[in-house]
């Protein structure tokens, strides 16, 4: 028993000996050039591919607008670019020329753009760059985050994000006075936190009772995965594990014959 448990031990001990293979990648939506797009009214869709910061990975990425009204049900916005200022939602019916109604908030129902990548990650930061919504006098940039995991070649739907938004791997709101007012809010999320689809919207029963409203220009996020050796040590460590139980079953029956 005591030389079982010391292989189950060393052989645990090889693993956890080697690191996750970590890497991070910059969505800068105002410098990353879109390699795709979908569509150029409500329902669209932008696609990134992005370099890893040690130009050693590429992610892609699929970005599009929601809106959930008043009434709980989700429709398809309008994802538009801003250049340097960022990515923005149109809501069908409002007038976008009017109040900067063309940024992510959460007036007149609750805005906010979905994120699908083709493999796991954890938020870093934002970068949400703050607007006055229609006569406010005041800017707020409070956001709700969410993530979980879902099939990165299925579109998303109307139908299909009701059914994610219930089953959401873990959220939470900004609030907007820990960053001073700042666009940059770091989170730093670890990679227990990860998941292949992010949402980012205005804040959903936020911090406070200010309205939101941003444009995102930059997320950062971290994908870690093990390294293929690490593989091999989890083979070979099972191996040893499993051959020392074949030796005391071997051993178990010759005492018993």
């Amino acid at each position: 028993m005591i030389r079982y448990a010391q292989i189950a031990l060393a052989a645990g001990a090889l693993v956890a000996a080697v690191p996750a293979q970590a890497a991070d990648f910059i969505i800068d939506t105002a410098a990353t050039k879109t390699t795709g797009t979908t569509g150029t009214s409500y329902g669209n869709t932008f696609t990134y591919q992005v370099k890893s910061t040690d130009g050693k990975s590429t992610i892609n990425v699929k970005a599009t607008a929601w809106v959930r009204d008043l009434k709980g049900n989700f429709s398809a916005g309008q994802l538009a670019s801003w250049g340097s200022a960022g990515l923005g939602v149109y809501q069908n019916g409002l007038d976008p020329t009017n109040g900067n109604y063309h940024t992510v908030d959460n007036v007149n129902g609750w805005e906010f753009i979905v994120f699908q990548f083709d493999q796991a990650v954890s938020l870093q930061s934002a970068v949400l760059n703050p607007y006055a919504l229609g006569s406010n006098r005041y800017t707020d940039n409070d956001a709700f985050i969410g993530w979980t995991s879902a099939n990165y070649n299925q579109a998303m739907t109307a139908s299909r994000l009701d059914g994610l938004s219930t089953s959401l791997t873990g959220s939470f709101n900004s609030d907007s006075t820990d960053y001073k007012g700042a666009a940059l809010q770091t989170y730093n999320l670890s990679p227990s936190q990860a998941g292949n689809v992010w949402i980012i919207g205005g804040s959903f029963y936020g911090p406070d009772s200010l309205s939101d409203a941003f444009k995102l220009n930059t997320i950062k996020v971290s994908s870690g995965v093990p390294e293929p050796r690490t593989w091999m040590m989890m083979i070979a460590g099972f191996g040893l594990v499993g051959a020392a139980v074949r030796r005391r079953r071997g051993a178990a029956k010759a005492v018993a014959a």
